[in-house]
């Protein structure tokens, strides 16, 4: 409990205690009320009693960004409203609205993962708040299930801009800084890379995942994993499979926009409408058996790059037009069989030479990685060079062998 904080305390003059609602490492939230306007609040007292004085300022920095980027998102209905920030002992205290419900994260760890139909729901309001705190130039940097408010009444709102930078702030370097949850920041961000409203984009897909497998996408005793490893195969997304696995996506480019995945959003909602007697909640929904459908499963450049790549087309999810299997399709449905995009040769070189394809840019029709592309790691030489030295050498012995007879 804050120092000096208890049940019946009166905040600034105006907000008095009720009860704690929870604590974090740098801040307490309690619920309070509010006399004037005669309504419940939630009120975060960010902690700086014992903090050294660099770390002080960030703490005051973060609460100053935090009511101001969302203020200027007040009006979402999927983002928490802050209304109003005050001072108690050189300590800021956030006046926000108070959710009559509970966090996602306590929602999986008291029940489990969610239903497919509540997923979507989550992932809609989710992308919504996403975008448009993008479109007003802000990142949120902190996006994971503890952030996630879910209210009885339904709502699903998106809290805690206490780390969202907006493009007009200041860059803060300071070594203390919190930069956010390591188990769902996106690559680039491990890698100190420059980073933009997609890393919000890689977080959102870890926390959909985990609210609907009900376990993270990567280990969790790694946290780095994210940087080298392909996440699980979704076993109970079903029609939302296609959009975490976007999300999901090592390279930002790869990942969907917020308008694009709001687009595979639809499409998955209307997947999961279609009947479902006879099958297990969250399990994937069969390919609907139309003429449409047949046709595009003979069509012959889908049918061509799934049999290049071993894949079954009949076993992959489409994202066109009722169901359709789309090139792009066969493309997400390798990646996620393999971790990377690329020919059967340029896998096998690299399976032999212990090369990851994950961080190799493919020069080929779709970012295709092709053997050219692929780089010995210790004598830098590509692949093709590889298989040009070896065509050289059977030459010569062939040569060889025939003045010798």
């Amino acid at each position: 409990m804050a120092w000096g904080a208890h049940p019946g305390t009166v905040i600034g003059g105006r907000y008095r205690l009720i009860r704690p609602l929870g604590a974090g490492g740098f801040g307490e939230v309690w619920e309070a009320h509010d006399p004037v306007l005669d309504v419940d609040v939630a009120i975060k007292m960010v902690r700086l009693r014992s903090v050294p004085d660099e770390a002080r300022a960030e703490l005051l920095a973060r609460a100053a960004r935090e009511s101001r980027n969302a203020a200027r998102l007040r009006d979402h209905p999927h983002i928490i409203t802050v209304h109003d920030v005050v001072e108690v002992d050189d300590a800021p205290w956030i006046v926000m609205q108070l959710v009559d419900g509970g966090s996602l994260a306590d929602e999986l760890k008291s029940n489990g993962p969610l239903t497919l139909r509540r997923a979507l729901d989550v992932a809609g309001a989710l992308l919504s708040a996403l975008g448009a705190a993008h479109e007003a130039g802000i990142m949120h940097r902190d996006v994971k299930p503890a952030n996630v408010m879910l209210g009885g009444n339904g709502d699903v709102l998106l809290t805690d801009f206490g780390i969202a930078v907006a493009h007009t702030d200041p860059r803060l370097t300071r070594t203390t800084m919190v930069i956010g949850s390591p188990a769902y920041m996106a690559p680039e961000r491990w890698q100190g890379a420059p980073n933009d409203g997609r890393s919000d984009l890689f977080s959102l897909g870890v926390t959909l995942y985990e609210a609907v497998e009900g376990v993270p996408p990567f280990p969790s005793d790694n946290l780095t994993a994210a940087l080298t490893e392909t996440p699980r195969a979704p076993q109970r997304a079903g029609p939302l499979a296609p959009l975490l696995i976007g999300l999901l996506a090592r390279d930002p480019a790869d990942r969907p926009t917020v308008p694009q995945a709001l687009a595979m959003l639809g499409r998955a909602r209307r997947t999961a409408a279609r009947p479902t007697e006879g099958r297990r909640p969250g399990t994937p929904t069969a390919p609907p058996a139309t003429d449409e459908r047949r046709q595009v499963a003979h069509d012959a450049s889908v049918r061509r790059l799934a049999a290049e790549h071993d894949v079954d087309v009949n076993s992959v999810k489409g994202t066109g037009a009722g169901g359709r299997v789309l090139v792009q399709d066969v493309i997400a449905a390798v990646k996620a069989r393999h971790g990377a995009y690329a020919t059967r040769a340029a896998r096998e070189f690299a399976a032999q030479q212990g090369i990851d394809l994950a961080g190799v840019a493919g020069s080929g029709k779709h970012r295709l990685i092709c053997i050219q592309d692929v780089k010995h790691p210790s004598t830098g030489k590509t692949g093709a060079g590889g298989v040009a030295v070896a065509v050289a050498c059977v030459v010569l012995l062939l040569f060889l062998l025939s003045r010798l007879t």
